[in-house]
């Protein structure tokens, strides 16, 4: 997420309102995790502060591996260390992505673009990291050993890459059976340095419908040039051997386009990545409960819309709709007994981008504006998450 994303997650087609369709099996579940994905931020203090205000109880940010060890068993933590300093003082449990794979792992070099996202040649030197993450933040940490006064907020949990399933993410080209075997490190690895780690796998992005990446009617394996539908992904990964390796699948279930409801954007669509979480007939939960793992959960780690400003060339929404999102789509999913947690991204909108606040959706998803005077749709998260 350091990374702005470019890949636009709009509707193949405008469809007509429809009420908004409960899952199947919704019942009352036991609490989700509620709070914002967000990027680092200079003021973070006062944005945690921000987050806890609005009914926020952890922060979902990078961690970056690149950072973090630039240099083979040499690591650098200030950043991550500052980051869960001031989640801890503001009560926000941190949700770490570990990301952002360095040279020496990659074997690339500074002249590769985005290099960073390039997978990792051996898997193993992965889940030496997250073990060093897990050890440093994990119950048993030496972070908190080292910061007495720093009140012990542990992590949400850790999540293993951001959308692999896209080429954007996974610069080789999406490929399910490599992930597994970084999903696979990453479990060995956390839960050696702190047994109670939550892992999630998968951070899977919108694509198409299953077994049709493009939505054109026509069987293709969910494949596409840019990214892999994420039912089709998760069903590869099963195949590769990833079950018994994550604690719960994580998913991004963007669904925009300009001027569209909340009603809309909710509706049932075998193309929309909400639909797949459940309702789909073949879908994350079927998939799930085919391979024996009924029992894991559920996260949403990223969700949202961009709102409109006068002008705007890009996909966005009303403020009042995404307000309306916010909390439809949060009441939807926290009714799921499979339901683990929930990230609205972002929490502000983004001013450090340049000057094309017309052009670049990238700058509008916030809950609150840039000079932090909240949109609607903060008191709407607020109100779904807390009451």
């Amino acid at each position: 997420m350091s990374v702005r994303r470019r890949i636009l997650r709009t509707a193949a087609a405008l469809l007509p309102a429809a009420p908004l369709l409960l899952m199947p099996g919704a019942h009352a579940a036991s609490t989700p995790v509620f709070g914002y994905s967000i990027h680092m931020q200079a003021d973070n203090p006062a944005y945690f502060a921000l987050a806890a205000q609005g009914g926020s109880r952890s922060v979902r940010t990078d961690v970056s591996w690149a950072q973090a060890e630039p240099v083979k068993g040499v690591y650098a933590w200030s950043e991550s260390d500052t980051f869960v300093r001031n989640a801890a003082m503001a009560g926000q449990k941190p949700l770490l992505i570990i990301d952002q794979a360095p040279l020496w792992a990659t074997g690339l070099t500074l002249s590769t673009p985005l290099a960073g996202w390039y997978p990792p040649k051996d898997p193993a030197d992965y889940g030496n990291f997250v073990r060093q993450v897990a050890a440093r933040y994990g119950s048993n940490g030496t972070f908190w050993k080292a910061n007495p006064s720093v009140p012990k907020v542990l992590p949400a949990g850790i999540e293993v890459w951001n959308e692999p399933n896209t080429a954007f993410f996974w610069r080789s080209g999406p490929d399910p059976v490599a992930y597994t075997r970084l999903v696979q490190a990453a479990w060995k690895g956390a839960k050696a340095a702190d047994r109670t780690m939550t892992v999630l796998a998968g951070a899977l992005a919108g694509q198409g419908a299953y077994d049709d990446g493009d939505c054109s009617g026509t069987a293709d394996g969910g494949v596409t040039t840019t990214a892999t539908n994420p039912v089709n992904f998760l069903q590869a990964m099963y195949q590769a051997g990833a079950r018994g390796y994550f604690t719960g699948v994580s998913v991004h279930p963007y669904r925009f386009w300009k001027g569209a409801t909340a009603a809309q954007m909710l509706a049932y669509d075998g193309c929309s990545a909400w639909s797949q979480i459940a309702q789909t007939p073949t879908s994350i939960r079927s998939v799930m409960t085919a391979a024996g793992d009924s029992a894991r959960t559920v996260w949403i780690t990223e969700a949202g819309a961009p709102t409109c400003v006068t002008g705007a060339l890009f996909a966005c929404v009303s403020e009042a709709e995404q307000a309306n999102l916010a909390g439809a789509e949060v009441s939807a999913f926290r009714s799921q007994s499979w339901a683990g947690g929930y990230y609205w991204y972002d929490l502000r909108d983004d001013t450090n981008l340049g000057t094309k606040v017309l052009e670049d959706l990238e700058q509008h998803f916030g809950a609150v504006r840039g000079d932090n005077t909240p949109k609607p749709s903060y008191a709407a998260l607020r109100t779904a998450w807390v009451g």
